[in-house]
């Protein structure tokens, strides 16, 4: 890194596909100190936001004193020093320090003056509402009528409707400081605050944000009321609306490495206009008017988008580097996207937890710094592939150097198939992008041409979302990943500077080594791995709901999915499983099957087993729960079982003991109640009993205990969470496992596990372990003993 260096040597997105320098330019690109300072400031403003979640006003008050005067000391270093890439990172970091310490000192004033209050707000929404089964959540701000504001997490009831971006209502609330089990994601959405609107009077937004946001919710009606499949993705592609699209397509884009392609944030922004200028450079377009077309699709897009900042962010970042090459001056492309980066983390130091903007200026540093690097490698690859095509695949691959890392933190899995992925759909992404955008502009300009042109781009989306779902579900088409925000940063950061101070040239001989390697490291992920596992049942924390891995000799099944996606699939990824032979449900209830569906094409389902009267039922949960089982495993894939029934799952035998017919509509007392018994040294005995009991309580556990069916075990899960009602005196007595496995969330508000259910067990000396405070509970079974491990 050289100060003396032009602010940008490296060309960005909208430069290559511009047409004066393409993939095959392999000049490793200078950084300027701008970029240094920039990355600095973030890393310091992300690290500091993640570990001050504690801190009061006044420690925050010292952190930003003392961080502005260790920043003028660095800023005199950085004018006078020759170490100016050393002196460039340490301005960024106590610049990050001030800027943090002194947000926040304000906001905990302000949020400590109107805790507890009750006020008549203005209160408009900055995200498109989350629907679940307590209201509808958004991030908001909201102003009394002295003008002051602040930013709040606020939980919509359902008689409030449907809450979209930008949507502005009265109403009067209590803001409280957010309670324990929500406290980390206020947090990382900027709030101190929470706020529930009951009822609210709605109002008409005003100006030219109240125009834009018109438009874009005529968009969205129109698009709702097109009776095509292609219609979801047609609204998320071109208005960032992504309510209306099925959890199972957007599991396929996820599972791709394609989730930016539906992001709300506008993140995938500089990948179309790159791919938007390689195709008109294709058709020999001048660069003028190439620029022109990629900033009237940028333009497009954040207003049918309703301009929300995540938006703005990346369209600046974009624009940027068009404006830089427009006015000759393309060697500042790295420059003004440093610049753009600093703007917004000094206008809110919040910025730098957003996802959104992380993936923007990811993806874009990514295209900027190392497209003509990965277009040798392409060119080396394959020479017989037309230019165009290698330059498209060359900057979607770029785009991913950074921001793959920060996917499989943030969404706790890796897509081995992205690299296919991209080169597949690179091509089709632009031109779908600009058609959709076209094809809504003309549908909300003249309404009476809807159904004809919003058609078309309905019939391309389908087309290209069966293109996403084919690649998905090519086996271990991705693989769970267990990796915190901040080492998926770190690895991030890591790579890009391996590469950058690296800069191979890939050979063929280079090419095959790298593959042969990526195939080895898969067979020991996904083949290889599992052989090695111990007899184990493993408790997973997935929050408020039940989860269960059992595995052993290769083979694997999961005992119910809870209903917190990500918990979910981060739980999996520590136990490092990639694969499962089976998932049971035991029942309909959301919190024991709700993220079924969220492991189509992250982990490989061969069959559901469901109780057999769930398969006639026809109640609702049930009707979900085979509709969710069939879209993971197919029809023939569910299997439902009665009391009798067996399973192997290696040294384990999973006896089904209940229920015997349903009684209770398929809800608690309906649940599928197994045995495990462990055989651990292959004599055909069973040496470890564990006993498993969905929320099924003391009046299924006495029938049981009665009918013979069960009696001591070694290993219990406690029914229902651990309820009042889990079990009474005599069937702890009967049982009197030697340990008891509790699935419960952290302060959760059923009070979950009940004392008196613990102290029952406590008393016929049972140890118990809970994952609202151990975290995932290992048990391995030996022949020797028992041994358990906690997560913390």
């Amino acid at each position: 890194m050289d100060g003396k260096q032009p602010a940008g040597a490296g060309l960005s997105a909208q430069l290559e596909a511009s047409g004066t320098a393409g993939a095959k330019s392999t000049v490793r690109p200078s950084l300027p100190l701008s970029l240094v300072c920039a990355l600095a400031l973030w890393l310091a403003c992300a690290g500091l936001l993640s570990v001050g979640m504690g801190f009061d006003a006044k420690r925050w008050l010292v952190v930003g004193a003392c961080g502005a005067a260790a920043a003028l000391a660095c800023v005199v270093g950085l004018v006078r020093s020759r170490r100016r890439s050393l002196f460039a990172a340490l301005t960024g970091v106590f610049l990050g320090a001030a800027l943090v310490g002194c947000v926040l000192c304000a906001q905990q004033l302000q949020a400590g003056e109107w805790e507890g209050s009750r006020r008549e707000v203005v209160i408009e929404a900055l995200e498109d509402g989350s629907a679940g089964l307590f209201g509808t959540s958004a991030t908001a701000r909201a102003t009394d009528a002295e003008g002051r504001s602040v930013k709040v997490s606020v939980r919509f009831s359902e008689d409030v409707g449907e809450v979209r971006y930008g949507d502005v209502m009265r109403a009067k609330v209590v803001f409280e400081r957010p309670k324990e089990t929500s406290k980390a994601y206020a947090w990382s959405s900027g709030c101190l605050l929470t706020a529930k609107v009951d009822k609210a009077d709605r109002l008409e937004p005003a100006g030219l944000k109240g125009l834009v946001l018109a438009v874009r919710n005529a968009a969205i009606d129109q698009l709702e009321a097109v009776p095509n499949d292609g219609a979801p993705l047609v609204a998320a592609l071109a208005c960032g609306w992504r309510e209306s699209l099925d959890d199972g397509l957007y599991q396929d884009f996820k599972a791709c490495g394609l989730a930016h392609v539906v992001a709300v944030s506008g993140a995938h922004l500089s990948i179309v206009c790159a791919l938007l200028g390689c195709l008109l450079k294709a058709v020999r377009v001048s660069r003028r008017i190439s620029i022109a077309v990629q900033a009237l699709f940028v333009a497009a897009y954040v207003i049918l988008a309703g301009m929300p900042v995540s938006c703005l962010r990346a369209a600046a970042m974009t624009l940027a580097g068009l404006a830089s090459f427009f006015v000759g001056r393309k060697a500042y492309a790295l420059g003004a996207l440093s610049w753009c980066i600093i703007v917004f983390l000094a206008t809110d130091p919040w910025t730098a937890l957003s996802v959104s903007f992380a993936l923007s200026a990811a993806s874009t540093l990514g295209i900027v710094v190392f497209s003509g690097l990965v277009g040798s490698w392409a060119e080396t690859a394959a020479p017989w592939v037309p230019e165009a095509l290698r330059e498209a695949v060359a900057l979607t691959l770029a785009s991913n150097v950074a921001t793959l890392p920060l996917s499989a933190a943030w969404f706790s899995q890796v897509s081995i198939i992205a690299p296919l992925a991209n080169a597949v759909v690179a091509p089709l992404f632009a031109p779908l992008c600009g058609v959709c955008l076209v094809s809504v502009l003309v549908a909300c300009a003249a309404p009476a041409t809807a159904s004809l042109v919003l058609g078309v781009a309905c019939l391309l989306s389908e087309l290209f979302s069966g293109v996403v779902s084919l690649l998905a579900s090519v086996p271990y088409a991705s693989v769970p990943a267990s990796l915190s925000a901040g080492a998926g940063i770190a690895v991030a950061f890591a790579l890009c500077v391996l590469l950058w101070l690296w800069w191979p040239r890939l050979t063929g001989a280079g090419a095959a080594v790298c593959a042969a390697s990526f195939a080895v490291a898969l067979a020991v992920v996904v083949a290889v791995r599992p052989l090695l596992v111990a007899d184990e049942i493993r408790m997973l924390d997935v929050g408020q709901g039940d989860a269960f891995v059992i595995r052993s000799r290769g083979c694997a099944v999961l005992v119910d999915t809870g209903n917190q996606d990500a918990k979910l699939v981060s739980a999996l990824a520590r136990a490092g499983i990639a694969h499962l032979d089976g998932v049971f449900v035991t029942h309909g209830d959301d919190d024991h099957m709700g993220s079924l569906t969220a492991l189509d094409g992250i982990v490989g389902i061969d069959r559901v087993f469901v109780a057999k009267d769930a398969l006639d039922c026809g109640c609702d949960s049930c009707e979900r729960l085979l509709r969710d089982a069939s879209a993971v495993a197919g029809e023939d894939g569910v299997v439902g079982l009665s009391q009798g029934d067996s399973v192997q799952v290696g040294a384990f035998k999973l006896d089904v003991v209940w229920p015997q017919a349903f009684s209770d509509e398929g809800g608690n007392g309906d649940s599928l109640c197994v045995l495990a018994k462990t055989d651990t040294d292959g004599d055909g005995a069973g040496d470890w009993t564990t006993l498993m009991t969905g929320d099924a309580e003391a009046e299924q556990l006495s029938e049981m205990i009665e009918a013979g069916l069960v009696g001591r075990v070694d290993v219990y899960k406690v029914g229902h969470h651990g309820s009042k009602k889990a079990l009474d005196d005599e069937a702890a007595r009967v049982l009197s496992p030697s340990l008891v496995l509790v699935s419960a969330g952290a302060n959760n508000r059923y009070g979950h596990p009940a004392a008196e259910t613990l102290k029952r067990l406590e008393a016929v000396g049972a140890a118990v372990v809970r994952t609202d405070e151990q975290g995932d509970v290992s048990c391995v079974f030996r022949s020797d003993g028992l041994e358990v491990a906690c997560q913390r």
